[in-house]
């Protein structure tokens, strides 16, 4: 059953954080595996050509089991600019720890652009079925996915990875937000109801 939705995203972030922070390696890898299964499901992860994906922190569930086309170009996030809160992806193929030890492309990786991309898997905090995501709060994913808002022709399928208990009744959505097209989670595949850009060939190759 989704969590009921708390009046302020920070209450949010805390309380299922706090939930991923319990979850032992065990559950963690289990979680990773059936997340993986679930993903047999979409099409367009499947035969992706690019595709941008992320490194698990802080108890996020992990998409590296997930079965991918084997000549896929494999991006990743780089922070640019911490105070502008700047993100690129960058090809995963020579990375280096950033600051937070966390591994991220190396500063000369070709830079692609986010709607040169396929499918970018997105992670987060909490999701509704509407699509709409709350992340750490730091607002990187935010300012690279809204300059799709903008795109009159195809952009990536956006595709949100979770925990199952990371699901709330409903999320308030600012005006900016780009919202999810599927996510995925450790039990279930939830096609987002179309919103922006429902005419992309992405949506088509769900």
């Amino acid at each position: 059953m989704p969590a009921t939705s708390s009046p302020t995203h920070r209450q949010l972030r805390s309380k299922i954080r706090g939930q991923r922070a319990g979850l032992s390696r065990q559950e963690l890898h289990n979680a990773e595996l059936a997340l993986a299964r679930q993903a047999q499901q979409c099409y367009a992860i499947q035969n992706a050509k690019r595709l941008a994906s992320y490194h698990p922190i802080q108890g996020e569930i992990s998409p590296a089991s997930i079965s991918v086309n084997s000549a896929v170009a494999l991006y990743l996030p780089r922070i640019q600019n911490f105070v502008h809160r700047r993100m690129l992806f960058q090809s995963a193929q020579l990375l280096r720890p950033n600051r937070w030890g966390i591994p991220e492309p190396d500063i000369a990786s070709r830079i692609v652009m986010p709607n040169q991309l396929d499918v970018i898997l997105v992670p987060l905090v909490a999701f509704d079925r509407q699509g709409h995501r709350i992340g750490m709060g730091a607002g990187f994913y935010d300012r690279t996915l809204a300059a799709l808002a903008h795109q009159s022709s195809t952009r990536p399928l956006l595709v949100g990875l979770a925990h199952h208990f990371q699901e709330v009744n409903s999320i308030s959505a600012a005006p900016w937000d780009v919202p999810l097209d599927v996510i995925i989670t450790d039990r279930e595949y939830i096609t987002c109801p179309p919103a922006v850009h429902a005419n992309s060939s992405a949506h088509l190759n769900q």
